[in-house]
């Protein structure tokens, strides 16, 4: 059974939605892959190197609401095989599928069917391929999508029946050689796929995102390339989803896009690297990857391009809020019952779970009104790192940081008139007080609390 540690947990209550975030200390480069809400928590999937340096095995982990773990089970496979977990669902009968790697010798498609404890009901290989991402059929069976290991490789489209057992694949292919990377199931009983198709004619390559259509047998009706005009480009399609009114928002490295029900392009956004979209609730769209801050982006200031990210956008996909965490990469973002939004990723090398409120909130409320008198406030007076926001400092802002035991332990300066700063990474979890002058020169002081 595997062994970790919960570093750091914060609970708390706002606008009916319960916020945490759990860091597990496994000792190893782990990480988390998928999370999916279930009826009583959390049900995610990813790698553990469980069994000693380069010998990982399939992870899956059921967490209460939480985030205190139910269960954990490890999957290695058969023999001297090791594996990855990329897509967990829940099933209709209660269990769970997931799809991923095993490797003996070379990747194979793994297929995996647990009851609902985690305990495997089945589990199926699929020739010299990968599986990123597996949905349940209305028909009981499975639908996958991945990498089909051939020279050149192709994206594959694998249905099964409820067994497991494949009943038909497809490949397709745009230029020399594609990928899948996320399938859903459509309206029509068809299936949408993002990816990515590249071209290797030269001694360099471009890589471009792929969209496809196909109905219910896996064969293409419409397909959108976008990117990849360029050699060098490594431009793909992360996730896609139907949205309510029929038609399609898809997720690049390189940004956002809405297609119509025929696959034209309504828009496009560009944000940093994404993993997952998902529409919301409000008909807009969250998503979440590991991004620069489009504040800093717009200030073109320094930044800290590996932070985990996580951004609101209204229906056309204009920015309504973003939040950056903790250094690390969200993997998987969805929107719970609550309003609230969870994430799955890792973070130096250790897996973690966020769970926000609707506003991507851990704590109280940021981004405060500023008194006149005082200058600056704290944003959120609980987190992974804090905000400082300051307006109208002529000399900027030069606060001092103490630990509970009156000792100073850090300084913080900004020289602009305006703005904010932020503070906490790579300080230990525990109670702080920041102190800076006001617009008076009179000493005021904040108290804050750092989470890992």
């Amino acid at each position: 059974m595997k062994r970790f540690v919960f570093i750091a947990l914060l609970a708390a209550s706002m606008a009916n939605a319960v916020t945490w975030s759990r860091i597990f200390d496994t000792e190893e480069w782990d990480a988390f892959r998928c999370i999916q809400e279930v009826d009583d928590g959390y049900i995610i999937t990813g790698e553990t190197r469980t069994y000693g340096p380069g010998d990982y095995a399939l992870w899956l982990l059921k967490v209460d609401s939480m985030g205190n773990t139910i269960w954990s089970k490890t999957y290695a496979g058969t023999g001297d095989s090791t594996g990855f977990g990329n897509f967990v669902q829940p099933t209709l009968d209660g269990g769970y599928i997931i799809t991923g790697i095993m490797y003996t010798g070379f990747s194979q498609i793994w297929l995996l069917k647990t009851d609902a404890n985690g305990d495997t009901a089945w589990t199926r290989n699929f020739g010299e391929s990968i599986g990123y991402c597996v949905q349940q059929t209305k028909d009981g069976g499975y639908i996958l999508t991945g990498r089909r290991n051939w020279t050149p490789s192709r994206l594959f489209l694998l249905k099964t029946d409820a067994n497991g057992d494949s009943i038909w694949m497809r490949t397709h292919n745009a230029w020399v050689y594609s990928r899948g990377y996320f399938i859903q199931l459509t309206d029509d009983g068809g299936y949408i796929v993002a990816g990515m198709t590249s071209d290797t004619t030269f001694e360099d390559r471009r890589d471009a995102f792929w969209l496809l259509k196909t109905d219910s047998l896996g064969d293409i009706q419409w397909t959108s390339i976008h990117g990849g005009e360029n050699w060098g480009d490594y431009d793909e399609g992360r996730c896609v989803r139907q949205t309510a009114d029929k038609q399609y928002i898809a997720l690049a490295n390189f940004g956002l896009l809405r297609f119509n029900q025929d696959g034209d392009t309504m828009w496009t956004r560009s944000y940093s690297d994404g993993s997952c979209v998902q529409e919301t609730k409000n008909y807009g769209y969250v998503l979440t990857g590991d991004a620069v801050p489009l504040q800093l982006l717009s200030a073109d200031a320094k930044s800290e391009p590996d932070d985990i990210w996580l951004l609101k956008t209204d229906e056309i996909g204009d920015s309504a809020w973003e939040r950056t965490y903790i250094e690390g990469r969200s993997y998987y973002v969805v929107q719970t019952r609550d309003k609230g939004f969870i994430m799955a990723g890792q973070s130096s090398g250790d897996p973690f779970l966020i769970k926000t409120d609707s506003l991507g909130l851990l704590g109280v409320t940021e981004e405060p009104i500023i008194e006149a008198e005082r200058g600056w406030e704290v944003g959120s007076h609980i987190g992974m790192r804090i905000a400082v926001f300051y307006e109208n400092l002529p000399q900027g802002l030069h606060a001092k940081i103490y630990n509970v035991a009156g000792q100073q332990v850090d300084e913080i300066h900004a020289t602009g008139r305006s703005g904010f700063i932020t503070w906490g990474i790579g300080y230990p979890p525990g109670v702080y007080f920041i102190s800076a002058p006001n617009k008076l020169n009179q000493t005021i002081t904040a108290k804050v609390v750092i989470i890992h």
